[in-house]
């Protein structure tokens, strides 16, 4: 077993990392602009689509690169939803015209894409969701209301999943399940097949597109939230929006099957940022103690204070390892569903009690908001319920056990 890195992947880790500087730098606006212009939304797409073609080990290096730097948190989870959400869920079940028309786009950042799954009675359980998507003579109609979408406003396309109206079943039953589809906004810049259009190197329509005077998605204003502020949250509504057939994503009524493939992907990695912001704060945190004195005598040489930064580094280099595991897992071809949900758990519970010891280390002045320590823990918070809370995780993992 082999825990090196060669060093072609520190080279990427390094040119992630001075991306990520850069876009801390950048006002938040332009954040996710600079980690387009420099590759971050397309490092694992296969290069003849757009990206770099990296395994998801490598991917994962990238990313938490990018966090040791980019304190902002909410637009590497807009980025993570964008690619491991729904970037890699195409490359792994979209047709190959599907691949086509739209990784190379979102490999660039050109194309905006975000995962449409929670309402207001369907959150941890997608299975119960009420959004519902009918079969047309053109392709399929969605209605519904969706929460918490990620880069909501933004995005120019949304993965989105709705209960299966279907035709029925035989005898006459209610058809069940849910069905995917990849759903395009209203203005955006999707290149078009004029009608008669016969040359093969005409530009065509993304899969999905419909009429442009169809019925199309709403999305909300951003919602006010305590930490991740970056992910722009928001509802959105589809009010009866049609879409081609080519906006199928997997087969009608196997959507819980497709979330669950583009949940493993996302819960693998999207917390891989968090292991650089965390080795940052710890180098922080180890500075504080060997500089600050109480009696004229750091603080450092008291156990308490060692333990505490001791119990940092533990759950920085346990949850590293998870997630390296989980990367690993799909990269060799296995569903890693077990893996990637112990990944996200781990992760994303011990970034809050990270969080927590970071902020009590300072006493008064890590209370203060200029510290940045409180808006540290609220971004830890906001990452124990995205992509699955943790008791959702946990009842994965129990059903992997057979429990």
């Amino acid at each position: 077993m082999d825990f090196g890195w060669t060093p072609a992947q520190r080279a990427v880790h390094d040119r992630m990392r001075a991306l990520g500087a850069e876009a801390d730098a950048a006002p938040p606006d332009e954040r996710m602009r600079v980690l387009a212009r420099g590759g971050a939304l397309g490092l694992p797409i296969a290069r003849d689509l757009g990206g770099e073609g990296l395994d998801l080990v490598t991917t994962a290096l990238a990313y938490e690169g990018l966090g040791a730097t980019l304190r902002d948190g909410g637009v590497l989870l807009a980025a993570g939803a964008h690619l491991f959400g729904v970037a890699l869920l195409l490359a792994r079940v979209g047709t190959p015209a599907q691949q086509r028309a739209w990784l190379p786009r979102m490999a660039s950042g050109d194309c905006m894409a975000t995962v449409a799954a929670t309402e207001a009675g369907a959150g941890s359980d997608v299975a119960s969701v009420q959004a519902r998507v009918d079969r047309t003579p053109a392709g399929y109609r969605l209605t519904g209301e969706k929460r918490y979408v990620t880069w909501a406003d933004r995005a120019d396309v949304y993965f989105a999943v709705a209960r299966d109206g279907g035709e029925g079943r035989p005898g006459g039953a209610p058809a069940r399940g849910l069905t995917a589809l990849l759903v395009p906004r209203a203005g955006a810049d999707a290149p078009r097949v004029r009608p008669g259009a016969a040359d093969e190197d005409a530009p065509r329509v993304p899969p999905g597109a419909a009429d442009e005077d169809a019925p199309r998605v709403r999305p909300g204003a951003p919602l006010a939230t305590a930490g991740l502020r970056g992910a722009r949250l928001a509802p959105v509504s589809f009010c009866g929006c049609e879409v081609g057939p080519d906006a199928l994503l997997g087969r009608p009524g196997a959507g819980l099957a497709v979330f669950q493939i583009a949940m493993t992907y996302e819960r693998a990695l999207i917390l891989a940022f968090r292991l650089g912001a965390m080795e940052r704060a710890l180098g922080e945190a180890v500075r504080f103690a060997r500089e600050r004195e109480i009696g004229g005598q750091a603080i450092a040489r008291h156990e308490a204070v060692a333990h505490r930064v001791a119990q940092m580094k533990l759950r920085l280099e346990t949850s590293r390892l998870l997630i390296y595991r989980a990367a690993w897992e799909l990269d060799q071809g296995h569903r890693g569903q077990a893996e990637a949900a112990l990944a996200k758990w781990h992760a994303a519970d011990a970034a809050v009690l990270f969080a927590l010891d970071d902020l009590r280390l300072r006493g008064g002045a890590g209370y203060l908001e200029e510290s940045g320590l409180p808006s540290a823990v609220d971004d830890a918070l906001g990452g124990s319920i995205h992509s699955g809370t943790s008791d959702v995780l946990a009842t994965v993992v129990a059903r992997w056990l057979g429990l």
